[in-house]
C-alpha cells in the first residue's frame, strides 16, 4: 500500500483509530492499572505519533505492532515522569521529612490540625480527607474524582507543599 500523500493519511489513520482505537484502550487500561482519562491521553498520544508519521510519508508494514509500541513506550515515559515528581515531591507523610511538632500534647497537636485544615479550599479539603483521613490510594481517589492520575498526584503535591509551609508559619 503505497500512502506518501498527505491526503491518504488521514483516511488510513482512520482507519487505523477505528480499528484498534478500543484495544489499545484496554492495553493501556490494564498496563496503568486502571480506566482513567490518563489511559485514554495515553493512546491518543500513541495516534498523534501514528499520525504524525502518516504525513510525513512513512510507510507500515505492522501498524497495529507500531502503535501498541508507541503507546508503551509512552505509559512508561509517563509513569516515570509520575515516579521522578513523586520522589522530589516533599511528602507530609515521611518520617525524614517530617517538621517536629513542638506541641507539648495532644491538644496542641489537635490545635495545628485544625489551624491547618481551615487554610483549606473545598477541592483540597477534598483531596486531603481522602488521602490522610480515609487512606484512599491515589488510583481511587482519581476514579472517584473523575481525574486523571497525574493531576491527583500533581494536586497531592501542591497540597503537601501548602501544608509545609502553613505549618512552618504556624511553629516560627
Amino acid at each position: 500500500m503505497a500512502y506518501g500523500i498527505k491526503e491518504d493519511a488521514a483516511e488510513i489513520f482512520r482507519q487505523y483509530y477505528d480499528e484498534y482505537y478500543k484495544s489499545l484502550i484496554s492495553f493501556a487500561c490494564a498496563r496503568l492499572r486502571s480506566s482513567s482519562d490518563f489511559s485514554e491521553d495515553c493512546v491518543q498520544e500513541a495516534f498523534m505519533v501514528f499520525y504524525d508519521k502518516l504525513k510525513s510519508g512513512e510507510r507500515f508494514e505492522h501498524p497495529r505492532a507500531f502503535l501498541y509500541r508507541t503507546l508503551d513506550n509512552i505509559i512508561k515515559k509517563q509513569q516515570s515522569k509520575i515516579s521522578t515528581e513523586q520522589k522530589n515531591t516533599l511528602s507530609l507523610d515521611d518520617p525524614e521529612n517530617i517538621l517536629e511538632l513542638k506541641a507539648e500534647d495532644s491538644a496542641d497537636y489537635e490545635k495545628y490540625i485544625k489551624q491547618l485544615e481551615n487554610t483549606l479550599d473545598e477541592d483540597e479539603r477534598f483531596f486531603y480527607t481522602e488521602k490522610y483521613v480515609n487512606e484512599k490510594k491515589i488510583e481511587q481517589i482519581a476514579e472517584e474524582s473523575g481525574l486523571s492520575v497525574g493531576a491527583v498526584t500533581m494536586r497531592l503535591s501542591r497540597l503537601r507543599k501548602k501544608l509545609k509551609k502553613e505549618l512552618e508559619d504556624l511553629l516560627i
